[in-house]
């Protein structure tokens, strides 16, 4: 059972998706909030389907919301959750 996700995979997810530059997202922190960079229901559906495909998991439509990626540690955990089930 794999029990971390690579912190650097996370972030070309999350800059892919939200458009913004490397060098501007490597700062943030697990609890920095992500609707602060660009983040909205739509992106966060096109996070999680990134998210999916980069890692190869299944989000069962229970955890398609904002509230589930809005900070890297919740998306860090929504993956886990995934890669465990």
């Amino acid at each position: 059972m794999k029990t971390d996700v690579d912190h650097k995979a996370i972030i070309e997810v999350v800059s892919q998706v939200l458009k913004n530059d490397d060098w501007e997202l490597v700062q943030l922190q697990e609890h920095t909030d992500l609707r602060n960079y660009n983040l909205s229901s739509i992106t966060a559906v096109e996070l999680i389907v990134a998210v999916e495909e980069r890692f190869g998991i299944f989000v069962p439509e229970d955890d398609l919301s904002i509230e589930n990626v809005n900070t890297i540690d919740k998306l860090k955990r929504l993956i886990l959750k995934n890669m465990t089930n």
